[in-house]
């Protein structure tokens, strides 16, 4: 390994950013998300022109819709409703005066109703056969159209149909009908009302004054005259004694007998202490200090000591019976209160029972007098009703006038060409609006940061844009000129070279930061399935690390499908299947490329055997060699679902990158993470190939407005 390329003896690796939270970049990158409105124009944009078809196929639809429909003439007239007035006093025409919205609402209702279209229909002589005149009378209610203007007592009445001269004569007769109908059922009305009250008034005489009597005789067999909550003596009494048995309870609450029971001259409560003990508490602490400074002094047998003893003891005793006192005091204050108690428990309960009965008995009493009261209203209201009814029966004066009666329409009311097509053409925009978020919503591709994040749910690393064909002709895909005879022309590398450069710039800065605690330094680039563009990625990603000036290694472990060869023209050797099957060593199969600071190895012969050298001993051993040399080691893997090979090397590198098709599915995707993290791959994240730079939000910039000529760096600039 000797000929390997070294680093120098002060080189370092590029300084590491201070640590920061587990996925703060995830984080920050939610935070900064475009609101739903914008993620929703952001869609109507990108399929602007599938709004814009079904728009104008609905717009088409109406159109020819509207051009190719019936024309409908509307003949009108216009009748004044005044309220029903009756020759009555000053309340009756005022009430009579107020407008009723109802009312009008209720006349609406008549002008359309099939009793009124039938008289019409039979006026008219609309039919032949009498049995279709009620289906005739529906379709005539059916067409006529009521509108109330607003602010005044006037209905503007229309009948529609396809004969103007039709539609005249129709709604002008409509209009006498209603007044002939209106004259005959208000008569008839009265007449049958008159008869009712009369029956009804003498059945209410009957109730009432049966009703009065039973309350009278309840009443008087209870004793009962007018109980209410509030003048009732035994509800109040009953809430007196509650209120007295509340103080009592917090006269018993404040006793302090119990709670002195059981203490001692020397634990007794300050604040309960009397001052004769307060005094006495005192003096026993004086003699207790002077005792024992005399007991320390002359000994307990001193005749001083002794005296003071005697005086001690006589003082402790006057404290006990002073307690006792107090306690005492306490105890027959207790006792007193508790007889109170009991005393009060025993009306309550008395008062108690006699409020329930009372209780009872009102509600019974309530009950019929509300009977009563029901009755009297009831007789009173028919009494007065009658008399004004005798005295209004045949002076009903007409209340309905034709203002404006109706004449033969000369234009047609429909179609409205105007507002179906304006109806047609907003209807289509919605339709298609709603069509291209329908199919957004279906599309399962992963062309998006969102995507990657949500159905995914992996870190978002970048977007290549798809390659477009002056690209790819110009440079087969690479950043740079990877061989001799690679030399693309500039001229197709101009805004196409500064995209390509920061697309895969964003990829080497997302990887780099993408650990907080350290930089991953080898890297393998793999994807679910074959075509998805990875080793494209992973060439180019390691000319972009290359092109910081750290020394970095391309290493091919797709040893089924390799091309790093070919791409480089590097001759046929032993390679990496060479060194791990021990017939070479590394050092012998590292070619240095036309890129500065980039090595590379290619897989070598295809081997039979490509998962079990990936895991055996040199592979672990060259690994480390690697990592010992270059700053930085990216692999070329295979495809994740197709093969083991890429789960084996993804256990033994910093990190792996999932290259994903912006065309293609995301089940597979899906799949090819699961098996990545079934074996505890640190997975970087996922980037998207192949975008469409149209769909992606942060790319709806042109680049050549905002990158200017140094993007592309001084080797791309010489080529």
């Amino acid at each position: 390994m000797g000929d390997l390329v070294k680093r120098s003896a002060g080189q370092q690796l590029p300084a590491v950013a201070e640590a920061v939270p587990e996925e703060i970049w995830i984080d920050h990158y939610l935070d900064q998300k475009q609101s739903e409105v914008a993620r929703y124009w952001n869609i109507l944009l990108k399929r602007k022109r599938l709004v814009a078809f079904v728009a104008l196929l609905v717009f088409a639809a109406g159109a020819v819709y509207t051009f190719t429909a019936p024309r409908i003439y509307s003949a009108r007239v216009n009748l004044q409703i005044e309220p029903e007035q009756n020759v009555l006093g000053y309340q009756e025409a005022y009430a009579a005066a107020v407008s009723d919205p109802t009312y009008l609402r209720t006349q609406s209702q008549v002008l359309r109703s099939e009793v009124l279209g039938t008289r019409v229909v039979n006026r008219l002589k609309l039919v032949s056969d009498p049995s279709q005149t009620v289906a005739t009378a529906r379709w005539f209610a059916s067409q006529v159209v009521v509108t109330p203007v607003e602010g005044t007592q006037v209905l503007n009445v229309s009948f529609r149909s396809e004969d103007p001269k039709f539609a005249a004569t129709a709604i002008n007769t409509l209009a006498d009908e209603y007044l002939n109908y209106g004259f005959a059922s208000k008569r008839e009305v009265t007449t049958l009302a008159k008869n009712y009250v009369e029956e009804e008034l003498a059945k209410a005489e009957l109730r009432l004054e049966q009703s009065e009597k039973e309350l009278v005789d309840y009443g008087r067999a209870r004793g009962i005259l007018l109980p209410t909550q509030d003048n009732n003596a035994i509800t109040q009494k009953l809430v007196d004694l509650n209120s007295e048995m509340t103080k009592v309870d917090t006269q018993i609450l404040a006793n302090n007998y119990e709670a002195l029971k059981a203490t001692t001259v020397e634990n007794f409560p300050q604040r309960l202490k009397t001052p004769v003990m307060a005094e006495l508490d005192r003096n026993r602490a004086a003699l207790e200090q002077k005792l024992a400074t005399a007991t320390q002094r002359f000994g307990p047998k001193w005749p001083e000591v002794e005296a003071l003893a005697g005086e001690l003891a006589q003082v402790n005793k006057q404290l006990g019976e002073e307690r006792a006192a107090i306690i005492a005091q306490e105890k027959a204050s207790y006792d007193v209160e508790m007889a109170h108690r009991a005393r009060l428990g025993s009306a309550i309960d008395d008062q108690t029972q006699r409020a329930d009965q009372l209780a009872k008995d009102s509600i019974e009493f309530n009950l019929l007098k509300r009977k009563v009261d029901a009755d009297r209203k009831m007789h009173e209201g028919l009494l007065n009703r009658m008399k004004e009814m005798d005295v209004s029966v045949g002076l009903k004066a007409l209340n309905v006038h034709v203002i404006d009666r109706g004449y033969v329409p000369t234009l047609p009311v429909l179609p409205n060409v105007p507002l179906n097509l304006a109806l047609a053409l907003t209807l289509g925009v919605i339709l298609g609006a709603a069509v291209a978020c329908s199919v957004e919503f279906f599309d399962q591709t992963v062309k998006s940061p969102e995507d990657v994040e949500q159905r995914l749910g992996m870190p978002f690393l970048a977007a290549i844009p798809a390659f477009s064909n002056a690209w790819k002709e110009g440079s087969r895909g690479h950043l740079v000129a990877v061989n001799n005879s690679e030399r693309p022309s500039s001229t197709k590398l101009g805004d196409d070279a500064a995209m390509y450069w920061e697309s895969y710039r964003s990829l080497r800065t997302s990887i780099l930061f993408s650990s907080p605690q350290h930089r991953p330094q080898t890297i393998l680039v793999t994807s679910a399935l074959p075509g998805e563009g990875k080793s494209t990625t992973a060439m180019n990603l390691a000319i972009s690390l290359a092109q910081t000036g750290a020394h970095t290694l391309l290493v091919e472990v797709d040893m089924r499908k390799p091309k790093l060869a070919d791409v480089f023209n590097i001759p046929p050797r032993g390679g990496l299947s060479g060194y791990l099957a021990g017939v070479t060593e590394l050092s012998a199969e590292l070619h240095q490329t036309a890129v500065p600071n980039l090595c590379v190895v290619p897989s070598g012969p295809i081997p039979p055997n490509p998962p079990e050298l990936l895991g055996s001993a040199r592979m672990t051993r060259g690994l480390s060699l690697m990592r010992r040399h270059f700053q930085y080691v990216v692999f070329d893997g295979p495809p994740v679902l197709p093969v083991s090979d890429a789960a084996i090397v993804a256990t033994q590198v910093d990190g792996v990158v999932l290259v994903v098709d912006g065309t293609g599915s995301a089940t597979h995707a899906t799949k090819a993470r699961n098996l990545l993290r079934s074996v505890n791959a640190k997975l970087l994240g996922a980037l998207v190939n192949k975008a469409q730079v149209e769909r992606l939000d942060f790319y709806q910039y042109s680049y050549s407005d905002y990158v200017n000529s140094d993007v592309v760096p001084q080797s791309q600039k010489a080529v």
